[in-house]
């Protein structure tokens, strides 16, 4: 296949009709309870993004995430820029869209959509009982600039959606965050971590270079090993003791001066304290208990 070909038919395939198709079946699969189509789906991508729905329903939100209407416009740009540079195998890694060309024969089951309006969906309408499809004609800039300079609260939730979407302007479920393991969310202007507590299963989270100074949301989340917390205002690290898995710690270029906390973490192997008015003593107290400090 020539480039030229798998652009034009990944550009039809991430079309806003077509992704709002996709999304309807989804949801609609997923509102049912019928996890086993929606891991049925997720099998016929597998090779190009593995993805594990179980029988609760984890794993959905990852599946979502990548035929979301509301991301069309961001896939469609990397697709031209990706074809202009003649990027052949980063344009393939775009074509796991193509094998769901027959997905209403996956999803006989589902309800006819043929009454659906396709028209570009840019709000998605979440509620405590479910959630709904709706189509948004509120306009909103893409790539907005959270400016913290100004005093803006720039929360945890807020970033996210600016690095998924590149707007702030649409409903984001909480429990999308619950199945991922990775944030990478440095030089965010975050100000505020509400919304990193419904991050439930992180593993590996990168705060760095904010403007954070409280780190209470982070208590829950315990199965936290890899945590990048440096270049923020933090002073208090309190709630990091409860974070009883965690294994390296990057406080560099804070304003801590108490580190009691981390002393009751058995697992934690590295830290680094640059930039922090650490007495000394304490530091020799966490290096005793095997911990390699930097700073």
């Amino acid at each position: 296949m020539e480039i030229q070909t798998l652009r034009n038919n990944l550009l039809e395939a991430y079309s806003a009709e077509n992704l709002n198709k996709i999304a309807v079946v989804l949801l609609n699969f997923y509102t049912n309870q019928q996890f086993g189509s929606l891991q049925k789906i997720a099998d016929i991508i597998h090779d190009f993004v593995p993805i594990e729905i179980d029988e609760n329903g984890k794993g959905f939100s990852k599946l979502m995430l990548l035929y979301h209407p509301d991301r069309g416009e961001l896939h469609r740009s990397k697709i031209e820029n990706l074809a202009a540079d003649g990027n052949f195998d980063g344009l393939l890694g775009y074509s796991h869209i193509l094998k769901l060309e027959r997905l209403e024969e996956i999803s006989a089951i589902i309800e006819s959509f043929e009454d659906i309006d396709y028209s570009p969906v840019y709000a998605w309408d979440f509620d405590s009982e479910g959630f709904t499809v709706s189509s948004g004609n509120g306009g909103y800039k893409r790539n907005e600039k959270l400016n913290t300079r100004k005093n803006k609260t720039v929360t945890f939730y807020e970033a996210i959606k600016i690095r998924q979407y590149g707007h702030t302007k649409i409903s984001f479920p909480a429990y999308y965050l619950e199945d991922i393991d990775e944030f990478e969310m440095a030089s965010s202007d975050i100000n505020d971590l509400d919304g990193i507590q419904y991050c439930i299963h992180a593993v590996n989270v990168d705060l760095s270079d904010n403007f954070i100074d409280d780190l209470r949301n982070l208590e829950n989340l315990g199965l936290i090993e890899m945590l990048n917390l440096s270049d923020n205002r933090i002073e208090n690290i309190d709630p990091l003791e409860y974070l009883t898995n965690l294994r390296e710690l990057n406080l560099a270029n804070n304003r801590i001066r108490d580190i009691s906390p981390l002393f009751s973490l058995e697992n934690l192997e590295f830290v680094d304290l640059t930039g922090n008015k650490i007495p000394m003593a304490s530091v020799r107290k966490l290096m005793e208990k095997g911990v390699n400090v930097v700073g």
